[in-house]
C-alpha cells in the first residue's frame, strides 16, 4: 500500500473497498489518516480537491451502527451511500483527470 502521504493510496483504498478487500469503517479510517491528515493539498489537482473534500464529508459521517441511523438518518451515512459516492467519485476522476495509480 502506498505511503499515506502519498495520494495515490486515495486511489488505492477507493479500488480496495470497491472490490471488497476492506470494509467501510477501515475505508473511512484510513481515508482520514492519508486525507484529513497526511496528504499537502498542493499536491493535489483542483477536481481532486473537490471530489475528495465531498468524499471526506460523507465517510467522515459513516456509521455502521443501526442505532445511529435511527438516532438521526440524516447525521450518518449508510454503507449504501459511501459506495455510492465513491464510485461517484471515481467517476469523475476517470473523466477529469485520468491518472496511472496502481
Amino acid at each position: 500500500m502506498y505511503n499515506k502521504t502519498d495520494k495515490r493510496r486515495l486511489y488505492q483504498l477507493m479500488d480496495m473497498y470497491l472490490t471488497d478487500f476492506i470494509t467501510a469503517s477501515v475505508f473511512c479510517d484510513e481515508f482520514y489518516y492519508s486525507y484529513d491528515l497526511g496528504i499537502d493539498n498542493n499536491t493535489l489537482t483542483n477536481i481532486e480537491k473537490l471530489v475528495f473534500s465531498d468524499l471526506s464529508k460523507v465517510s467522515s459521517r459513516f456509521s455502521e451502527y443501526e442505532e445511529d441511523h435511527k438516532l438521526d438518518s440524516r447525521a450518518f451515512t449508510t454503507a449504501k451511500e459511501l459506495r455510492e459516492k465513491i464510485i461517484e467519485t471515481r467517476e469523475k476522476l476517470e473523466s477529469e483527470n485520468p491518472i496511472d495509480y496502481l
